[in-house]
Formats: structure tokens, sequence, C-alpha cells
């Protein structure tokens, strides 16, 4: 077991080391090719939501991602977060805490403003509004 462990070791960190790259930028450029892969699909996929409001949300929170509005180290900290849970409250879980970091950073995420209805119940008394 000891050799076979010390082998594995050894393979992996000769191939490691006659690639070029040092292994700690190997690691960080997998981790990063990952995390650049997620789109508004896949996270909305992923953390099970449920409504087309929802999906609304994850499309938004991508957007303020790839603007730069939204830090990297802010989504997917409250990603791998909202992932270590229940499946069926991830999306919960993710917005929680996302707002919440993004309350302490001072981030405002501009939620997506709803249509306007034709419906006015002020109409009959006052004439249109709008």
């Amino acid at each position: 077991m000891v050799v076979r462990n010390f082998l594995f070791c050894f393979v992996f960190l000769g191939f490691a080391l006659t690639s070029g790259e040092s292994l700690f930028a190997q690691v960080a450029g997998a981790a990063q090719n990952a995390e650049t892969t997620l789109t508004a699909d896949v996270l909305a996929k992923t953390l099970y939501a449920k409504t087309p409001a929802e999906n609304k949300y994850c499309e938004t929170v991508i957007a303020a991602r790839d603007a730069k509005i939204l830090p990297d180290r802010i989504f997917y900290a409250a990603y791998r977060y909202a992932m270590k849970k229940d499946k069926d409250r991830r999306f919960i879980y993710f917005q929680t805490v996302l707002t919440q970091f993004c309350k302490e950073a001072g981030i405002t995420l501009q939620a997506p403003k709803a249509p306007k209805s034709a419906f006015n119940p002020f109409s009959f008394f006052f004439g249109n509004t709008r």
C-alpha cells in the first residue's frame, strides 16, 4: 500500500514537473476552466431552479458576473456553498448567500424588471395615468 502510494506520487509529480508548468499553475488552470464554463442554463440546472423567475435570476447573476459587476470570488463562494446543500433547496441557499455577500461588499444586483400590466385600477377614477 505504501509502495503504491509512493509510486503514484512519484509518477504524478514526475509528469507535472516535465510538462513545463508548475503543479500549482496546472491545478489553478483546471479549476479556472471548470468554473468559467458555468452558464446560466447549467447554473439553473445544478441549482434545480423550478420557476421562470428563478431561471431569470440565474441569467441576471451570470450577466453580472460576465460584466465584472459581481466578482468571481463572491459568485463561486455562494455556488460552492449551495452545492453542498440538499438539492431541493439549493437555489434558495444560493440566492440567500449571494444576497448576503453582495450586501456586505456593497454590490447591488439589479433584479429583472417585471413587465407592466395593461390593467390600471385607477383609470376609472383618474383617467389614464400613464
